[in-house]
């Protein structure tokens, strides 16, 4: 197998174990439920911005953070455990494929048509990351 073909390989895998991390890490419906909540009292802030109520608005900005601090906490737990494991994995990558190019069919815009395997790795990685969390639920 081809260095390049390895190092898709290992970032569409990283990006599953990631995924399946927030998963099982996060309780997807307590951060949808903070979602639609930070929604309602955006619209409860701007509606009471409009009215002139300086009070109420207040009051919702303020539920509105206590809101922001719960989804904040609840996503600080498995982004230190995928920092974890990102970090040690993009090392070995490092070190392991340090020398590797992939020759492009095109040139990308500021990146040129020959990537290293940080580049090549970053290409696979963002799609493939985004389409299993949002298989797996993951907000």
């Amino acid at each position: 197998m081809l260095q390049f073909q390895e190092v898709f390989l290992i970032s569409i895998g990283l990006s599953f174990v990631l995924a399946v991390l927030y998963r099982v890490l996060t309780k997807p419906a307590e951060m949808r439920r903070i979602k639609e909540d930070m929604k309602f009292l955006k619209e409860k802030v701007s509606s009471a911005q409009r009215a002139g109520n300086t009070e109420e608005a207040k009051r919702y900005s303020s539920d509105m953070m206590k809101a922001s601090s719960q989804q904040f906490k609840a996503s600080m737990k498995p982004m230190f455990a995928s920092m974890i494991i990102f970090f040690f994995c993009l090392g070995w990558i490092n070190t392991t494929y340090a020398e590797m190019f992939v020759t492009m069919p095109f040139a990308l815009p500021f990146l040129g048509a020959q990537l290293n395997w940080f580049w090549w790795y970053l290409i696979i990685t963002m799609p493939a990351t985004m389409i299993f969390r949002k298989g797996l639920g993951v907000e």
